[in-house]
């Protein structure tokens, strides 16, 4: 297994995972990659134009979630940093299962480490979780860790 993929968003169940995809690391030799996608869901108001409002706002959005996600990766790398193991960041943007399946791909990996949400079953049939959207079409193995 030489590549370990970790989707993080910073909640808790993520920060666990990622704690989860070091320990195979560290097993493995593995290289791990930490991965965040920035997904900004604009509201939708009919067939009008958007707005040049609209747009500042959203790049706004995507500017602010860009610059959190980049302190959240740099505190993981800060610490995991003294184990020895080779570590990658990523941002992304665009729908999050997607844009974690398409790396997947693309960087070859071997393994996706991510966190399972505790929603209710009837939010899970209704919405789908990204969890579950990746496990039915992520192109490797993937591991996860409940809460």
């Amino acid at each position: 297994m030489k590549k370990i993929l970790v989707p993080v968003d910073g909640s808790g169940i993520s920060l666990k995972a990622a704690d989860e995809a070091i320990k195979i690391a560290k097993k493995f030799g593995s290289e791990v990659t930490f991965l965040s996608v920035v997904e900004v869901k604009m509201p939708f108001y009919g067939a009008k134009p958007i707005s040049a409002n609209l747009i500042k706002m959203q790049n706004q959005i995507e500017a602010n979630a860009t610059s959190e996600y980049e302190r959240l990766l740099h505190a993981l790398i800060e610490k995991y940093k003294n184990l020895g193991l080779v570590l990658h960041t990523k941002i992304l943007t665009g729908p999050v299962d997607m844009e974690i399946e398409d790396f997947a791909g693309e960087d070859h990996s071997d393994l996706i480490v991510m966190g399972k949400r505790g929603l209710s079953p009837g939010k899970r049939f209704l919405v789908g979780s990204t969890t579950k959207k990746v496990l039915a079409t992520a192109p490797c193995s993937v591991l996860i860790v409940k809460e």
